[in-house]
């Protein structure tokens, strides 16, 4: 019983960030800013609930904000609490992003939580990977975690769709069919003779 209250709770969680990005974003000039807003919204939410719900110092969000400006070759990450991404740029080694990571959503902190910016290169070709901590907490029948860089380093030169694609099934077949709320997006910078074109953009698979 408790699993589905945690599985209901989540979903209404995911729905509360969703509308409260899309009403929030357009009045932020700064990532910092727009995650303060977002943490805001989330602990009115849980403060709501916690009355009625036990379980409620125990819940937060976390998530990665990516800005991806069309005209300057790099990404702008404040990441809350979330795993670092991981970029594949061609020619070297897979990565993962360097960058501080404040507080998840939710928690609430003596002194006023600050998420930080940080600017990464994010050139004609790289991709980043995001990923939920399910995919690199999955185990095997022997307990062993999915090794997510060193796997997708063998798919680093396929398209974004076909990397996704690649990683589900490998971690599919890693956890025996065994999964969770796994899940894998890809975001790839097209070449700069796309450059009057979006940045395109591998898909969200929910494994």
């Amino acid at each position: 019983m408790r699993s589905i209250r945690a599985s209901r709770a989540a979903v209404g969680e995911a729905a509360l960030l969703l509308s409260a990005f899309r009403l929030t974003t357009a009045h932020r000039s700064s990532l910092p800013d727009l995650t303060a807003a977002l943490d805001a919204h989330v602990q009115r939410y849980l403060a709501d609930f916690s009355a009625t719900d036990d379980e409620t110092g125990e819940r937060f969000i976390t998530a990665p904000f990516l800005d991806l400006p069309e005209d300057e070759p790099l990404a702008r990450l404040t990441n809350c609490g979330h795993p670092p991404p991981l970029l594949l740029r061609p020619g070297q080694e897979l990565r993962p992003v360097v960058a501080e990571t404040g507080p998840p959503l939710g928690v609430r902190l003596l002194s006023a939580s600050i998420h930080a910016e940080t600017t990464v290169p994010f050139d004609a070709g790289d991709t980043l990977l995001l990923y939920t901590d399910g995919v690199i907490e999955a185990r095997d029948a022997s307990g062993t975690f999915y090794p997510l860089a060193q796997r997708a380093a063998h798919w680093a030169h396929c398209p974004p769709a076909a990397l996704v694609r690649h990683l589900c099934r490998d971690l599919f077949a890693h956890t025996g069919g065994r999964l969770g709320d796994d899940a894998l997006i890809a975001v790839h910078r097209a070449s700069h003779s796309h450059k009057t074109s979006p940045a395109r953009r591998g898909p969200e698979a929910a494994c």
